[in-house]
């Protein structure tokens, strides 16, 4: 069982995806990005490869004004929109504020950032698609250049089978941190 950390809903129970195509960040990831911001206010955030939207619904519940989640598969696109229902009813959060898309990443960099977010300094984009899928994380932050992203990107692999850790940094313009986890790791940058 997933649950939010912190924030108006924390411990709150998310549900997840029925399927083994997706997989949760891990508990202590989650713990060590969100303790280095814990109030996001101002902030938007982006979960791009959402599964059950457990990033995403975290900014939420720590402020941030307006999040995207999104998954390009049926059972986790159900998923997000479950968990979406469940905390507009339980805390009341504006409608409004929690976008919820069936998107290709690459195709939703390319078409819904600049309309959903037209400002991007201010935004936070969560990566981790599957982590055998290589190319598809160099599109992706290639797609982010492309469109002048200007937020943070917190970009999750896995030393085993995910792209390595100095491909990952050479794909960024600037990185501000690392956060390790055993074999898993997240890099946050800026790609412009």
């Amino acid at each position: 069982m997933i649950k939010i950390l912190g924030g108006v809903a924390k411990g709150y129970p998310l549900a997840t995806p029925r399927s083994d195509s997706t997989r949760p960040t891990s508990v202590l990831i989650k713990r060590k990005l969100f303790d280095r911001r814990q109030n996001l206010e101002g902030y938007h955030f982006i979960d791009l490869c959402a599964g059950s939207g457990a990033m995403g619904f975290e900014a939420l519940s720590r402020g941030a004004d307006k999040i995207a989640v999104n998954d390009s598969m049926r059972g986790a696109f159900l998923t997000l929109k479950q968990n979406q229902e469940q905390l507009i009813k339980a805390f009341k959060f504006d409608p409004a504020s929690i976008v919820v898309s069936n998107s290709d990443a690459k195709i939703w960099v390319q078409k819904e950032l600049r309309y959903q977010f037209p400002e991007t300094q201010d935004v936070i984009l969560y990566l981790d698609p599957p982590f055998e899928a290589h190319k598809l994380y160099f599109e992706i932050l290639e797609s982010l250049k492309a469109s002048n992203f200007e937020g943070e990107v917190w970009l999750e692999s896995d030393r085993l089978v995910g792209p390595k850790l100095l491909d990952v940094t050479g794909a960024f313009h600037s990185v501000i941190k690392i956060v390790e986890q055993g074999d898993h790791f997240v890099v946050i940058g800026k790609v412009i």
